[in-house]
């Protein structure tokens, strides 16, 4: 698994590159630095390996094009790990001692590595590091380095020869991207590292057969549910179980959800509207009063909070008779709320207690899994989603449209002359620009609808259950709003306008399949900027390129 996520990540580095070579076309002494070759060398690596699963091929064939279009002749890449920085891969070097350049990270040299965010001379590290280690690298003519950091978290740092100056801005973009989809990459499979080990955990648990039945069962349920990566889906059926062995005939589960709608996350078996309305209404104050991992009577039992006994008076009238917070993933606490047949508290104790030891590692390493899966999604200049999460998300969307019979547009915006603005502005004005742009978008798009960055200058729509004529319509409302004053930015204290070509193909009239629908969107658009750009064009079969 975490290999294919490395491969996942290596494809999104064949995306960044086909973007540099197509829509940037960054030139260094009037020689095209990352070419069509470069490519194609980089999409055949990967596309032979992948299916082998073999990424230590990928690296090696990743590192041979690294050499032949960056003209970097040596390449070393020391992995953190355990307070270390270890060679964990070389390439262009004949002997290397490992043993050797293995450093130990103190925090000096870890609180330098974070302020370098691009391509360095090894120079800039030279007081933290000893004349042994500099007189190493300076024999093996390494003389550039780029950290691979995630957040705040460090996972290597590449050393390099190359004969390109640091500056050259398709060296620092290779490296930044590098850097960025490895560390997403790495902290993706330290998750499923951990669910791995989860799971042999309770594979051993399995195989230690305990003395009752009743010891037994958690364990062997939770193996079922193992193969589910996301919270929403775990937790009912982790909740389920515990209902089913503790045998509640009303259960109740509150939690806080973070950043999403609702503020609450519950799940309720024969509760009612009523008694889960009372307890989302004061959660806060349950948390804040009722002692954890200690049940509460609400017949007016010990433990119950005087302020708590009138907020909750109407709960026993319902039939619910106990409650309790607990403590949950990611430092929140969960309010469980519980009616049973015949046991009390006391006896239900023992296997709540069972329940949170067998689950929470459970449902916090997923909880850890989405957050980095989220990641991998993001685009880092705008917040939007990325080419991975547009390529997901146009996949199952088009299942969907073809299972109910709906329609499915597919919008490709792409703002005109951004290589001017760059070359006269700065790139800095250049991201300015397509940060504007993608906040019209934001602001334009519907709640279903699926806005994504495609690469460089441009973005994709996915619009589902809408058909021609409503793509038309859209189309024409987000030209009008280009048109207005609100499709600038002041860069210099200059006012900077910009324009936008838009291309439109929609499920099933232009397309049966997601390429084809994407290529159908391409064609349109090509159109748009062939009849003068700053217009939307819907596909038509004569926009076909011959071959």
């Amino acid at each position: 698994m975490i290999e294919i996520i490395l491969i996942i990540a290596l494809t999104i580095l064949v995306i960044a590159l086909g973007i540099i070579a197509f829509t940037r076309g960054r030139r260094t002494g009037g020689t095209v630095l990352l070419d069509e070759a470069a490519v194609n060398d980089l999409l055949a690596a990967v596309g032979n390996n992948s299916d082998r699963g073999r990424i230590q091929e990928i690296a090696a064939s990743v590192s041979n094009i690294l050499k032949k279009h960056l003209s970097c002749e040596k390449i070393i890449f020391l992995r953190y790990y355990r307070s270390n920085l270890e060679v964990n891969y070389y390439s262009g070097i004949k002997s290397l001692n490992k043993d050797r350049l293995r450093i130990r990270l103190k925090q000096e040299l870890l609180d330098s590595l974070k302020s370098f965010n691009r391509v360095t001379p090894v120079g800039k590290l030279g007081k933290l590091l000893s004349d042994d280690y500099l007189k190493q690298l300076r024999a093996m003519e390494l003389k550039y380095f780029f950290p691979v950091f995630l957040r705040d978290r460090l996972y290597g740092v590449y050393l390099i020869k190359t004969d390109l100056p640091p500056e050259n801005p398709s060296l620092n973009l290779l490296a930044t991207t590098l850097a960025f989809n490895l560390s997403t990459a790495y902290h993706i499979g330290l998750q499923e590292q951990k669910i791995t080990r989860y799971e042999n955990k309770i594979n051993s648990l399995e195989k230690k057969k305990a003395a009752t039945v009743a010891d037994n069962k958690t364990g062997d349920e939770i193996l079922k549910f193992l193969k589910i990566r996301k919270c929403r889906q775990l937790i009912p059926e982790l909740l389920k179980m515990l209902k089913k062995d503790c045998n509640f005939s009303k259960l109740g589960f509150y939690v806080k959800s973070g950043s999403q709608d609702p503020p609450l996350f519950t799940v309720s078996w024969n509760m009612g509207k009523g008694i889960d309305r009372i307890i989302e209404d004061n959660y806060d104050l349950i948390v804040k009063k009722m002692k954890a991992d200690a049940p509460v009577d609400l017949k007016g039992g010990p433990g119950l909070d005087e302020s708590l006994k009138e907020s909750l008076e109407n709960l026993n009238g319902k039939s619910v008779n106990y409650m309790m917070s607990i403590p949950w993933a990611n430092r929140r606490k969960a309010v469980l709320a519980w009616s049973s047949r015949g046991r009390g508290p006391n006896n239900v104790l023992e296997r709540i207690d069972k329940f949170k030891r067998e689950a929470l590692p459970l449902v916090e390493n997923i909880s850890r899994f989405e957050k980095a899966e989220e990641l991998s999604y993001t685009d880092g200049l705008t917040g939007m989603y990325n080419y991975r999460y547009f390529k997901k998300r146009i996949n199952e969307e088009l299942k969907r449209a073809k299972r109910y019979e709906h329609h499915l547009a597919l919008l490709i915006f792409d703002i005109d002359d951004l290589k001017y603005v760059n070359d006269k502005y700065g790139h800095q004005a250049g991201d300015e620009l397509i940060k504007s742009f993608g906040r019209t978008l934001q602001e334009s798009v519907r709640e279903n609808d699926v806005l994504s960055r495609y690469g460089g200058d441009e973005f994709c729509l996915l619009m589902p259950e809408t058909n021609r004529d409503e793509t038309r319509l859209f189309m024409g409302r987000i030209e009008r709003r280009i048109s207005s004053d609100k499709s600038s930015i002041e860069w210099s204290n200059q006012r900077l306008d910009y324009t936008v070509s838009i291309g439109g193909a929609v499920y099933p009239e232009d397309a049966d399949s997601d390429s084809d629908l994407v290529h159908s969107a391409d064609m349109a658009l090509l159109k748009a900027k062939e009849d003068g750009r700053n217009c939307a064009r819907i596909y038509d079969p004569a926009f076909d390129r011959k071959a």
